[in-house]
Parts: structure tokens; sequence; C-alpha cells
């Protein structure tokens, strides 16, 4: 048997789903592959600094996060700037980094793709020098619903649609000044994503042209839109191409500023962050390797 050279970290409240005899599948699938591991389940107290002990007591060359987004967030911390490789076991409610590697939400199938997959760089975008974002972060609409989804008693995608609409019915514009080292100009709102990857992980794409190894980041600029025109744009976002609307704006950049006009919810990979009164966001280009089919 090799040396412990996987360490599996598990959410065992991720999505919401039961994950019992998580464990013993994995252990039966590693035993037969020949696989030596650990197991590591998260409390919610401590749970980096946890992460990062068990890292350095059993040495492994993986460490996969199996759970949702928030999950593969705080395990890629773990591991920025090293040598260590992220897999992915999605287990959460919108497994949005999952989706956007294509790796299927089956744990046997993602499982395989751990243990014989490929380990490729992958761009991070640092924020405010205090989180990290692998795949999209924002402020306006799409923090607010995921605010509303927490506070939604059934979770999972049905939990996301009542969150969705209920929103809709709230939508407010905001200002905001976005500066570079190229220009300063400042936009009107419902909406800014700041974006590595393209896709939520309910399968909106918001961002067409995403590229998450070539040192930048996008910031999406949604304005304000008549409720009459939001089911178009919903539409586009799944089965078109965003940039041909009118309320859509990309910009490409390796770092920005983003100051509020008031107070933002702030929400990174799928977590709430607080209220923000400026965003400072810089690219750390190839800053990770993840484990991809």
């Amino acid at each position: 048997m090799k040396n412990n050279h996987i360490l599996f970290v598990i959410n065992p409240k991720s999505g919401g789903n039961d994950k019992t005899g998580l464990d013993k599948f994995i252990d039966k699938v590693c035993k037969k592959q020949e696989v030596d591991f650990k197991l590591f389940y998260t409390t919610g107290e401590n749970d980096l600094e946890k992460i990062k002990k068990s890292i350095s007591e059993h040495s492994p060359k993986i460490v996969v996060a199996c759970g949702g987004d928030g999950t593969v967030n705080m395990v890629a911390k773990a591991l920025l700037n090293t040598d260590l490789i992220l897999g992915i076991m999605p287990l959460g409610s919108a497994n949005g980094m999952a989706s956007e590697f294509e790796i299927p939400e089956d744990e046997e199938d993602s499982l395989d793709i751990i243990l014989t997959g490929e380990a490729k760089a992958l761009d991070v975008v640092q924020i405010n020098n205090e989180h990290i974002s692998l795949h999209l972060s924002d402020v306006g609409f799409n923090a607010k619903m995921i605010k509303e989804f927490e506070e939604e008693q059934g979770r999972g995608k049905l939990g996301y649609a009542k969150a969705f609409f209920r929103s809709i019915l709230n939508r407010e514009s905001e200002t905001y000044t976005i500066k570079t080292d190229q220009e300063n100009f400042e936009v009107t709102a419902e909406m800014l994503v700041f974006a590595n990857a393209s896709s939520y992980g309910t399968g909106a794409v918001i961002n067409p042209d995403s590229d998450l190894n070539d040192g930048l980041f996008e910031v999406i600029v949604f304005k304000p839109i008549p409720l009459s025109d939001f089911p178009s744009l919903t539409f586009e976002s799944f089965f078109g191409d965003i940039k041909d609307s009118p309320y859509v704006e990309i910009h490409q950049m390796e770092s920005a500023t983003i100051i509020c006009k008031e107070q933002q919810l702030l929400q990174v990979d799928g977590e709430l962050m607080g209220e923000v009164e400026e965003i400072e966001l810089k690219v750390l280009p190839a800053a990770l390797k993840v484990i991809r089919p």
C-alpha cells in the first residue's frame, strides 16, 4: 500500500443530503485500487486550520473536497501556491465548480476522475486580501438570492428556484465605481459578477468566453432591466449568448477596485461574506492545481 497520499475532506452538512456510507464507498474503491487515504470531517469550527494540520500530519498528494462550492473553496485555500492537487466530489446543493470542470455528481464517476484524471493549473481571484474565488463572486441580485436561499427551509435546486423567483420581485439597482490601471468608470447595475469561471451551478452561463488559466478575470455588469425583459435574459443565459444582451457588459482585467455607493452583500463561490463598501480584486495566475477529466 502506498503512502497516505489522498486526504478526503467531507462536509457532512453540504447539500442537505445523506452521506451515510460515503466512508465505506471510499474505503472500498481505494483499497481495490491500492490507494491509501485518510478521511477528515468538517465541523464548522476552525476547519481551515484543522485541514492544514491534517495535511501536515498525513502529507497527501491529493486533497479531495467532498461537498459543495464552499467546501471546494475552503480546501483550495489550504492548497494555494503548493504542489498539492485539489480533487472534487460534488456533494453540494449547486456544484458550480464541478459543473465547470464537467465532473459528474455521481460519487463513483467523480472518484474515478480523482484516481485517473489529469491535474491542470487554475487561476484564482483574490478578494480583499482575505478571500479567494475559483468560480464566481458577486454583489447585487445573486448575493441577495443566496441569502433568501439560506433562509429557505428546503434546500437543493427547488430551494434555489424559490429564492430566485422571490428575488426577482425585489430587484434593486446600485451605483458602482470600477477602478483599473487603465481607467475609472461608473456603472449602475442590478448585479456585478467577478468571474473566473463561466456559469453558475444552475447552468446559467454569464461569462461565455471564460478561460480558467489566461491570467485574467471578468467583471460582468448586469444593467437595470425591465421585468418584462427578464425572461429573455434568463433564456439567453441558458440557451443563447448573454453577450448579445443590451443589459450586459463584460470587462476583462487583471486587477480592479470596486467602490459601492452603498454597502453591498458580497458572495464568494456561493458563500456570503457580509456587507462591503470596497472590493479589491486581483488574479493569481496558475495558483492552484485541480484534477479534471
